[in-house]
């Protein structure tokens, strides 16, 4: 068995850019997210890397799916809105699991879109009369559209 090199900082990626840590490319490391935190799996790479049976798991937000234990594409994403009580033990279990066994190597950023609505953290200066105009149409709560 090889020593395992120190794992690689990524900082702070978007989902799409963590895709480029499935394990395809040996120069990267392959990492994983839970809950908006990167792990870096390498070490498991006989499990999480190309051919491996949870290679499906490799550069993505796996939140979802391993709380609902369903490997659909579509629940491979850090939305955990509506999930049951057991679902959220499952994912407690799983995040516990990769704290204590990999390292963090950087989280996602934060950038939630809800249709045609995006939530920043940070405010932002909007153009008041725009601001009225949408708040009026979309009333929704926490919407950049309709932030003041």
């Amino acid at each position: 068995m090889e020593p395992l090199s120190p794992s690689t900082e990524l900082g702070e990626i978007t989902v799409e850019e963590l895709k480029a840590y499935d394990g395809s490319n040996p120069n990267k490391p392959l990492s994983i997210a839970i809950k908006g935190q990167i792990y870096d799996v390498s070490q498991s790479k006989m499990f999480y890397g190309p051919g491996g049976p949870y290679a499906l798991f490799g550069g993505k937000e796996a939140s979802r799916a391993l709380a609902t234990l369903s490997f659909e594409e579509k629940n491979f994403s850090g939305d955990i809105s509506g999930l049951s009580s057991l679902e959220l033990e499952n994912l407690q279990y799983w995040e516990n699991k990769f704290m204590n066994k990999y390292v963090k190597v950087g989280i996602i950023k934060k950038t939630e879109t809800v249709t045609d609505h995006v939530f920043v953290s940070s405010p932002v200066k909007i153009v008041p009369s725009i601001v009225q105009q949408e708040e009026e149409e979309h009333q929704i709560k926490g919407c950049l559209c309709c932030w003041r």
